[in-house]
């Protein structure tokens, strides 16, 4: 890791500094946008105010520089490949709702349908050049191998949690992890020195949020062959509006699991995280009432939202999609008006290869008492949520 000369003069153009010098490149594609340079304000502040050590500090710095390294780059590619912006997304498919209640399996399942795919860890984390112009042994698909072997040693037990990590460079990539090169996002993967959720990351400018992702994902199809994506997005559900106002033909697939279930694996994950990136957890029960808070908030406005309860959002239980997967696709292609030719056998056939067993990595276990908090008060807090979408019944 680069030793970054932090100590008291670290401020935005020394960061930006580092990067041109680098990469030999000085255009960020902002134009002087205040928000992208204000962002970097706040990161430069909070980790000067930050208690963590100057190796971790060191690491945080670095990995920043890194990101914005390869933005210089793709911002670079755009000039010399002026048709990324001309690359359009076609009716891709979005898989949002809560963690922990089935998005990952969901996500997978349905990028192994005919025409279909998924961004994947080695393209994401290393963009430039576009990835489809790249041959079979290009270097950053071994290097992203490494990557996550290195991701997963420093996070014990990971692999229970998300066993799908171990397809190493050809993991499957949540959409948070595109907005990390705008700086909209801390995704763990690449900024995993980087205190989580952030005060410095920007989310005021929602539909700037979805311009980001798009231009990413331009950047991602450029070159190769034509098909469907589909991708995940955590937070998406939140932002429906917006969403659409950028990709007008899209469709969401939201599923709904028992939030006492969700949140019990959903804190236990956040925390791990949390710890590794240096935030500070000095009163577990508080801070999990707060995230319990900040979700019920959140969900109860995105069930307000007309989009919600539109044909442009399929709707799956949790318990229905664990029982029957085959059925569970195919209701998303028959809700979608999609040809369903080859996706039973597609979906059959990843089940059935035992390299996608789930608890192939053991079974991640957790238990919310652990955070001061009990399953009926989840419940309780998510009645509204509950009824709405049928969860238990």
């Amino acid at each position: 890791m680069r030793d970054v000369a932090f100590d008291g003069d670290l401020d935005r153009e020394a960061l930006l500094g580092q990067a041109m010098a680098e990469t030999g490149l000085a255009d960020f594609g902002d134009d002087g946008d205040p928000a992208f340079q204000a962002t970097l304000d706040r990161f430069a502040a909070t980790m000067a105010a930050s208690e963590l050590g100057r190796p971790h500090k060191v690491a945080a710095y670095g990995q920043l520089v890194n990101v914005l390294s390869w933005r210089l780059r793709m911002v670079a590619d755009r000039k010399r490949h002026p048709a990324i912006a001309d690359e359009r997304i076609v009716a891709p498919m979005f898989v949002v709702g809560f963690p922990r209640c089935g998005t990952t399996l969901l996500h997978a399942l349905l990028s192994a349908g005919p025409g279909n795919r998924a961004p994947l860890w080695w393209e994401v984390a290393r963009p430039s050049p576009p990835p489809s112009l790249a041959d079979a042994g290009d270097w950053r698909i071994g290097q992203a191998n490494r990557d996550m072997e290195r991701w997963l040693a420093d996070y014990p037990g990971m692999l229970a949690q998300h066993p799908y990590h171990d397809e190493g460079a050809f993991t499957s990539m949540e959409c948070e992890a595109l907005l990390t090169y705008d700086l909209r996002n801390a995704y763990p993967m690449l900024l995993p020195h980087v205190p989580f959720t952030p005060a410095w990351a920007d989310v005021s400018d929602v539909p700037a949020i979805f311009r980001a992702h798009h231009a990413v994902l331009q950047h991602l199809q450029f070159g190769g062959p034509r098909r469907r994506w589909v991708l995940k997005g955590v937070e998406h559900q939140y932002r429906l509006r917006a969403l659409v106002g950028q990709y007008p033909d899209a469709m969401l697939v939201w599923p709904h699991r028992d939030p006492a279930e969700v949140f019990g694996s959903l804190l236990a994950v956040t925390f791990q995280v949390m710890r590794f990136s240096g935030a500070d957890i000095s009163d577990p029960r508080a801070f999990s009432e707060r995230i319990l808070d900040q979700y019920v908030d959140r969900v109860e406005v995105a069930m307000k939202d007309p989009i919600t309860a539109s044909g442009q959002v399929c709707h799956v239980r949790y318990r229905d999609f664990v029982r029957d997967q085959v059925a569970t696709i195919h209701g998303v292609y028959d809700h979608f008006q999609l040809d369903a030719t080859g996706v039973a056998e597609a979906v059959r056939g990843w089940i059935g290869d035992p390299a996608n067993r789930p608890d192939r990595h053991g079974k991640w276990t957790y238990d919310l008492a652990d955070f001061g908090v009990t399953e009926d008060g989840v419940r309780e807090r998510f009645r509204t949520y509950i009824d709405h979408f049928d969860v238990l019944g």
